[in-house]
């Protein structure tokens, strides 16, 4: 027979290694999207705009993606959608991000850039508005 006490050692390395396993591919899924083409051109929009950078300063670093959250993040492999949090020297905020393809082969096409200042919410500057190719349906957002 076993004792408790083993139970309860099997038990505890388990705990660990799901939550350590889970942990693992949370973080390999985040670096998967944050390596992808509409991410990366997303972020370079940012950093490359004269008012988020003075608005935000330098450098513009971005911050860990709610997963959990697949209404408004979510990439399904021709449309993409994420909030990503972003941090500088003198302000917080989200870069909302809308990138589409028509077809995987094709590349990404990042068609709306939104950013929001942590201590104004309601309100976004829009930082690229284009038409989307693919006839995408926009979420709703605040006016700017």
């Amino acid at each position: 027979m076993v004792s408790n006490t083993t139970l309860a050692k099997i038990a505890a390395y388990g705990g660990i290694f799901v939550v350590g396993s889970g942990y693992f591919m949370r973080n390999k899924i985040e670096e998967g999207i944050k390596k992808s083409d509409f991410f990366r051109e997303s972020m370079k929009q940012l950093r490359a705009n004269q008012g988020a950078v003075s608005l935000f300063g330098e450098p513009i670093r971005d911050g860990r993606l709610n997963l959990g959250s697949t209404g408004t993040n979510f990439c399904d492999g021709t449309r993409a959608q994420f909030q990503v949090p972003v941090k500088g020297p003198a302000a917080k905020g989200t870069l909302h991000l809308w990138a589409e393809r028509e077809t995987h082969e094709q590349p990404w096409d990042v068609y709306r850039l939104e950013l929001e200042l942590k201590d104004m919410p309601d309100k976004r500057v829009v930082l690229r508005n284009k038409p989307s190719k693919c006839g995408s349906a926009e979420e709703s957002s605040p006016k700017t």
